[in-house]
């Protein structure tokens, strides 16, 4: 039964030759030289049913199955082949062993087939299972048939050879006389193979398949099944039957694989050949070389020996060129090395003359005194080392007596590292809310500064208003606006009320910053919510990390117990930052405004003492020239949070706002004179030369020509513009001049105030009397330093000279209030610095 179903392919049968009866002519001579009878397979009847032989169905006189059909032996002859899978070439070559292995027993024992048979039955591995009994006559297919007729190459070859005389196949004869083999046959076929492999080194035998000797070492611990096995799937010799696309070869040409093989082992023999010729002419090169050299070193000994005794005696004695030429011929020489019969006097010409004993001399001093130089450069090199080991051992023995207060050291480092780390970890965290909290209290401030100031925007249009309407129309009548206009009448009642005992007061120098009672309750609702806020806001925070007190205490023993370090981290540096959330929480705790509040609240403060006193305690500050410690920190926490005051609520109309924050910029530019010039404080300037501008274009209006209908509204709004001259100059030493006089000067006085002060008559005929006192008033708002003929600017006064002469020509000068009057006008006119002017005036009208 075959392993597997091959499948069926369309292939050309082989026509019928007489090669079949020659090789039946072969094998009854076989089985005569044998001696072995043609019937000994008799008993095998043959099969009712034709045999199968790989899909190639031939009709043959005689069905005979056999392990491999013969091929032709002559040239030229085209064979047709059936392929062979690497299973049936496997199959074929076991098949081969157990035949050669056979042979090699049949040398000296004759066995009969059967009885072979019977024993390869008992010798059948254990591991095999045991196969049923087939009949007697069994019909082969798949592989079995195809290896039925195989025949190795080394019968082919030996066949060519001539007559040789060996034992006979007894399975060949078997299949030959038409027995159909069974699985024990089969089988022990197999084992007759392996067996004639084993012992292929015999003289009439030839292995097929050699294996290289570290394979076979290797392959002698596995059994001999699986050993055999490896074997033939590893050294598998055979040609390639199968092409690339997987189709059949149909013809070989044996005589052409013979003819390559023979060429491959005879060049193969021939490089053999060439190495062991390449190998034996190395040595001799070798040995070459050495004779050589090895003459060469006895020449030269002989001739050194020969020259000292010429040197030691005129001419060596016999005995002693006896003992030269002994110890030569024992050197090299003895070893049968070539030597030259002969030898040539040296030619002394060529060699170096001696030295005299003065050279050796010289040359022994120097060398002594080379040597002398090296043995101090070594003895100072080693009191050198001496030092060092001694220095090193005392170094040693300080830092051991120094250890425990360097250990203290490190504590005291380590616990300070981390305790400055925490505090910048906290207040960096309460930074923020102190921000948010501070932002929220400048808003109400501003919002309550915005509420003023539209307010009385609002009046001075409603009384502008009510001018146009007089002239044109009655007025119709607004509720709203007639409450507003009751409403500023009552607060100007009020303020009226309070400065009755100031004779001298002119209206529009007030601030109307009166708040009705609705936004003032907002305004306290929303301030004591903040103070909650913060009083909260470090609950949840140890003293030592919110207390400025115990924060300088801790500093403070750091600069005293370790000053160096303390330098080094420049702590001076780092702590106004680091206090400076603390510092803006009690500012806001405080709710200080410095726009109402006076500098010196900042002074009686806390925390400002406790950094003073921390900052004054330090006496490295006398050599040390860094800036103090307070000053950065009203640098970096109080300016701040002024400017941002500034900015959100300051009214420059009001002069009790710009007073004190002029007082404020002074004297902590005074006080701290790092201030001066600085970045924040110019940001503070600038915010308030912001505002100033603001003023001019939006609260400035003077309507003079309604002076007939109200003439005062339109002294209120002389007066009110006057007041903002006023507040703007007195930031004269603080702000640059250039800028306050182009504010002051051109924006204000030249474009709204100094029209109205030309009109010096009403309706054509009467002196304004507030005219005089108008003018006196700016003259005395101006700086000093801007008046008089020399100063910068002055031109830009000239027409205010012009207007205050003119009010004297319209003087009486016969009644005693005429002279008063120009004496006036002549006293404004030194204010303003025309005394030429004015000594004019008094000559010329009085």
């Amino acid at each position: 039964m075959s392993l597997f179903k091959k499948p069926k392919k369309n292939l050309r049968q082989r026509t019928a030759t007489s090669d079949e009866e020659d090789g039946d002519n072969h094998a009854q001579s076989i089985n005569k030289v044998d001696g072995v009878p043609s019937s000994a397979s008799g008993n095998n009847k043959p099969s009712g049913k034709p045999p199968k032989a790989a899909s190639l169905e031939i009709k043959k006189k005689t069905s005979i199955l056999s392990f491999q059909e013969d091929l032709e032996e002559d040239e030229g002859v085209e064979t047709f082949q059936i392929k062979k899978s690497s299973q049936s070439r496997r199959i074929a070559k076991r098949m081969e062993r157990d035949r050669k292995l056979k042979e090699q027993e049949q040398k000296t024992i004759v066995k009969p087939p059967v009885e072979i048979v019977q024993e390869e039955k008992q010798t059948q591995p254990e591991n095999h299972p045991p196969k049923p009994e087939q009949p007697k006559n069994l019909i082969l297919s798949g592989r079995e048939a195809e290896m039925a007729g195989y025949r190795s190459d080394s019968e082919e070859e030996s066949a060519d050879e001539g007559v040789k005389f060996r034992r006979p196949d007894p399975f060949r004869n078997v299949l030959e006389n038409g027995a159909i083999p069974d699985a024990a046959m089969i089988h022990a076929a197999r084992k007759h193979r392996q067996q004639a492999r084993e012992l292929g080194g015999l003289a009439d035998y030839i292995k097929v398949d050699e294996m290289p000797d570290y394979e076979k070492d290797s392959q002698q611990t596995s059994s001999v099944t699986s050993a055999r096995l490896v074997r033939e799937d590893e050294n598998d010799k055979s040609d390639e039957d199968e092409a690339e696309d997987g189709r059949m070869g149909f013809a070989v040409d044996l005589l052409t694989k013979d003819k390559q093989e023979r060429r491959e082992a005879f060049l193969a023999a021939e490089r053999e050949d060439d190495e062991e010729e390449s190998d034996d002419e190395d040595d001799w090169e070798k040995q070459q070389f050495q004779k050589a050299i090895r003459q060469r070193q006895v020449e030269s000994a002989y001739q050194e020996m020969t020259l000292q005794h010429k040197y030691i005696d005129e001419g060596p004695s016999t005995s002693s060129r006896s003992l030269v030429k002994e110890k030569i011929t024992k050197g090299p020489l003895a070893h049968g090395l070539p030597t030259k019969t002969t030898l040539s006097a040296p030619d002394l010409s060529k060699l170096a003359p001696l030295p005299t004993p003065l050279e050796l001399k010289e040359k022994l001093r120097e060398r002594l005194s080379g040597l002398d130089e090296v043995h101090r450069r070594h003895v100072s090199d080693m009191e050198r080392m001496e030092s060092d080991l001694s220095q090193c051992r005392l170094e040693v023995q300080r830092l051991e007596t120094e250890r425990p207060q360097l250990s203290e050291r490190y504590h005291y480092f380590q616990v300070t590292r981390g305790y400055v780390h925490d505090l910048a970890d906290c207040l960096t965290t309460k930074y923020y809310e102190v921000e948010t909290l501070e932002k929220r209290w400048v808003a109400q401030l501003g919002r309550r500064y915005r509420y003023l100031a539209e307010r009385r925007r609002e009046d001075v249009r409603d009384e502008a208003s009510d001018c146009a309407i007089q002239s044109v129309i009655v007025q119709s009548i607004n509720p709203d606006k007639l409450a507003r206009t009751a409403e500023r009448e009552a607060r100007r009642r009020r303020r009226r009320n309070s400065r009755k005992d100031s004779a001298k007061h002119k209206e529009g120098l007030s601030s109307d910053d009166e708040v009705v009672e609705k936004e003032a309750t907002l305004f306290s609702v929303e301030k004591d919510k903040i103070l909650e806020e913060s009083g909260r806001l470090f609950d949840d925070t140890l003293d030592e990390f919110c207390s400025i007190e115990t924060i300088t205490q801790r500093f403070d023993e750091w600069r005293t117990r370790e000053n160096d370090s303390y330098n080094n981290a420049y702590v001076d540096l780092f702590l106004p930052r680091l206090a400076g959330c603390i510092v803006r929480w009690h500012l806001l705790q405080a709710l200080w405004n410095p726009l109402e509040h006076e500098v010196t609240l900042i002074n009686k403060t806390k925390w400002f003492q406790t950094i003073t006193q921390y900052d004054m305690r330090s006496e490295i500050k006398e050599k040390n020239q860094n800036p103090l410690i307070i000053s950065k920190t009203i640098e970096l926490s109080v300016v701040p949070y002024v400017v941002e005051v500034v900015k959100a609520a300051y009214d420059p109309c009001s002069t009790s706002q710009t007073n004190r924050l002029v007082k404020l910029v002074k004297t902590l530019t005074e006080e701290h004179p790092i201030l001066a010039g600085h970045k924040t404080i110019q940001s503070l300037l600038s915010a308030a030369v912001e505002k100033f501008e603001g003023a001019v274009d939006q609260d400035v209006f003077i309507p003079f020509h309604f002076a007939a209908q109200n003439p005062g509204f339109v002294n209120r709004q002389f007066w009110s513009a006057a007041k903002l001259l006023r507040n703007i100059l007195h930031w004269q030493t603080v702000i640059d001049d250039s800028q306050l006089r182009s504010v002051a000067i051109d924006k204000l006085f030249k474009k709204y105030m100094l029209l109205p002060l030309t009109k010096t008559t009403i309706r054509g005929n009467a002196s304004d009397p507030d005219t005089l006192d108008k003018i006196r008033f700016i003259a005395e708002s101006l700086p000093k330093n801007w008046l008089g003929p020399m100063a910068p600017g002055a031109s830009q006064l000239q027409p205010l000279i012009d207007t205050t002469m003119s009010l004297a020509s319209n003087a009486d000068s016969t009644t005693s209030a005429g002279r008063k009057h120009v004496k006036d006008v002549a006293a404004v006119l030194q204010k303003l610095g025309a005394a030429a002017e004015a000594q004019e005036i008094l000559v010329k009208y009085l």
